[in-house]
């Protein structure tokens, strides 16, 4: 088992954005804690919908600074957030609806697909926006501007 840890060269340069980057890392760290574990189901069902919640709350606000600081490539971005949310909306439907062997087999493709997704879209593809929103005032406010409920449990 490797965790994930945050480091400061992972950051794209907004204080929002990162933390919720950080919540990410708590959900990919949590599940990895629990991949093995035979009573699994209600932490991969937990990561499962705080996932769904990261791709409606994150995804907008990351976008809304995106457009605030004039990012060329929001559109290939978005895309790609689409294809995020509709994978882990497939892994829950999944993970609802059919026998329990399906948990195994759920939890760790959503494992996999979350370490993938955080080293080539967290730390390449956010990345590249960083010029662009890092010490920019429209993409604090825009990141400030929108306002959402914890979606991340402590740990």
């Amino acid at each position: 088992m490797s965790l994930l840890k945050w480091t400061n060269h992972m950051s794209v340069g907004v204080a929002e954005l990162d933390a919720d980057h950080k919540g990410l890392i708590k959900v990919i760290n949590q599940l990895e804690a629990n991949v093995k574990d035979p009573d699994r189901r209600a932490v991969v069902r937990q990561c499962l919908y705080a996932l769904l919640r990261y791709a409606e709350i994150h995804f907008k606000r990351e976008e809304r600074v995106m457009t605030a600081c004039d990012f060329p490539g929001i559109e290939h971005h978005k895309n790609e957030h689409r294809d995020f949310a509709e994978k882990i909306r497939d892994l829950a439907r999944r993970f609802d609806n059919e026998p329990d062997e399906t948990v195994v087999t759920v939890s760790e493709q959503l494992l996999d697909f979350l370490k993938d997704w955080f080293h080539h879209h967290v730390l390449f593809e956010d990345l590249a926006y960083r010029p662009y929103a890092e010490g920019r005032a429209a993409a604090r406010e825009a990141a400030k501007s929108f306002r959402a409920a914890e979606i991340w449990w402590e740990s």
